[in-house]
């Protein structure tokens, strides 16, 4: 059994980390899915009680935070005895522990679910089906301002190619935007490919760790992309990833915008955090998601799996997490209105800006009013 190279993902997506299960919980909201049969059968005699104890040794052995899977451990070999766990169907014995475990402590990613199923995946990457693409948008919005809008980084050939593709034809602007506000997480790849166009030297991003356990038994959780500087200990693996420069262009000097919300999840927060911490490109709209541990989905039997955190992403300069925070605004604005602002620190008026922000609309809404991290 081996970890799949994935980083920070929302539980939209259901692609493999453990070999094998079937690449955040997600605080983007969840697509259209295809029913499965299995979320209505009642528990078998004992099923209930099995999984909150398999559930709890994988916590206690695989957690992120050491002490937070011992506390969750504790608390589902305290309940499992009484029954709480042996009524229901399958589908609510995941809500009441997800619920449970939440009770703990919040995570953003922490969630127990149905193993996921071949076929209840669509799309390349484990995308699912009806989600909207990868790149909404991409495209000059008025003369020197260039403009993307994300759905995830899941690192498809297809969509690094696209973003490769965009940077090289906006190479020349003065303003970049990039909009977040519906991105549900994913990979490296395709910040690999925009980074090198923004950096004038190589410049380290962000910190990412894990258990040296995890790794020495999975691979690793953060990829062996070049852009990656590994340090391991005895008991911690360390990962810094670093910004490389490519070819001098305009974009080194260009103005950049991340349009952020609190649907902003997981790789998105860690492309915002990156891009704040380093001061090459500034934060509007408000606080993301809050889903700082990244992982993926692991096996519990056959019928069940939990979203299992193994690792955290912190700033280099802080030593701090985004986890049920979010990565905060450096321009704090309704979400829904921070194209506009980004438009006008651009020079555009603000008639202009709201023109131009009236043709771009976003696949998902950009507020969330409950997230689970927080």
């Amino acid at each position: 059994m081996r970890f799949a190279a994935i980083l920070l993902l929302s539980a939209a997506f259901a692609a493999p980390l453990f070999a094998q299960a079937a690449p955040a919980p997600a605080p983007a909201p969840a697509p259209a899915k295809v029913a499965d049969p299995d979320e209505q059968l009642p528990l078998e005699p004992g099923e209930g009680r099995a999984v909150a104890a398999r559930l709890a040794d994988e916590l206690a052995a695989k957690f992120v935070i050491p002490e937070q899977g011992r506390a969750y451990a504790a608390m589902l070999r305290r309940y499992a005895p009484t029954g709480r766990y042996d009524q229901g169907t399958r589908k609510s014995l995941t809500e009441l522990l997800t619920d449970d475990l939440q009770a703990v402590h919040k995570d953003g990613h922490l969630h127990v679910m149905l193993a996921p199923k071949e076929d209840a995946r669509g799309g390349q990457g484990g995308m699912p089906r009806n989600f909207p693409p990868l790149i909404q948008s991409a495209k000059w919005l008025a003369p020197g301002v260039a403009y993307i809008r994300f759905t995830a980084f899941l690192s498809t050939d297809e969509e690094v190619a696209a973003v490769a593709k965009f940077m090289a034809e906006h190479s020349s602007a003065a303003t970049m935007i990039f909009d977040l506000r519906n991105h549900h997480g994913g990979r490296l790849g395709e910040m690999d490919t925009i980074f090198p166009y923004l950096f004038a030297t190589k410049t380290p991003l962000v910190r990412m760790e894990t258990a040296r356990s995890i790794f020495d038994q999975f691979g690793s959780p953060f990829g062996e992309a070049p852009s990656l500087t590994f340090t391991k200990t005895a008991d911690r693996v360390t990962a810094i990833h670093a910004a490389t420069p490519g070819a001098d262009t305009p974009l080194r000097r260009a103005k950049v915008y991340l349009l952020t919300s609190n649907a902003t999840a997981s790789a998105g927060e860690h492309f915002s955090l990156a891009m704040k911490s380093t001061g090459r490109g500034t934060l509007i709209g408000e606080a993301t998601a809050g889903a700082n541990h990244f992982g993926g989905p692991a096996p519990i039997n056959d019928h069940f799996a939990v979203w299992m955190p193994v690792g955290r992403t912190s700033d280099i300069k802080t030593g701090k997490d985004w986890e049920g925070d979010g990565v905060q605004p450096d321009i704090a604005v309704d979400p829904k209105l921070a194209l506009v602002k980004a438009l006008e620190l651009a020079g555009l008026s603000h008639d202009e800006a709201v023109r131009i922000d009236a043709g771009e609309v976003p696949a998902e809404p950009v507020h969330k009013d409950k997230l689970r991290a927080r």
